[in-house]
C-alpha cells in the first residue's frame, strides 16, 4: 500500500539538526530540544517531555539557505503540535510541530 500514501506536506523537508528550545508559555517553561528536519511550514522534533497534541508553543529556529532560497535567518516561530509519535526514541519524544506564524529576527 505504500503506493496509496498520500503526502499532506506543503513545503519540503531538510534534515537539519539543531538545537532548540521550545517555551511551553506558562510562565516561560522552556523544554530542550532537538530538530530532526525544518521546513518553511514546520519541524519534527525530539524533546524530553511529552507534549500533547494541540498544544501551542514557540521557538526559535534557524532556517538554512536550504529553506529561505537566500540567506539563512533567525525566525521566532509561534507553533502548534500537530502529532506525538507513540515509541520513544532514545527516551525522548517525537513531535511534530506547524508554524502558525514566523518573524524574523533581526540581526543586533
Amino acid at each position: 500500500m505504500a503506493g496509496n500514501f498520500l503526502e499532506r506536506r506543503r513545503s519540503e523537508r531538510f534534515p537539519i539538526h539543531q538545537y532548540l528550545l521550545i517555551n511551553l508559555g506558562n510562565g516561560g517553561q522552556e523544554v530542550a530540544a532537538c530538530s530532526e528536519n525544518i521546513s518553511s511550514g514546520g519541524a519534527f522534533v525530539y524533546c524530553e517531555r511529552f507534549i500533547a497534541a494541540h498544544t501551542q508553543v514557540s521557538l526559535i529556529v534557524t532556517l538554512p539557505t536550504e529553506t529561505t532560497h537566500s540567506e539563512s535567518v533567525r525566525v521566532w516561530c509561534g507553533s502548534q503540535v500537530v502529532r506525538v509519535e507513540p515509541q520513544l526514541k532514545e527516551g525522548k519524544f517525537g513531535i511534530a510541530l506547524e508554524f502558525l506564524n514566523l518573524h524574523v529576527l533581526r540581526e543586533a
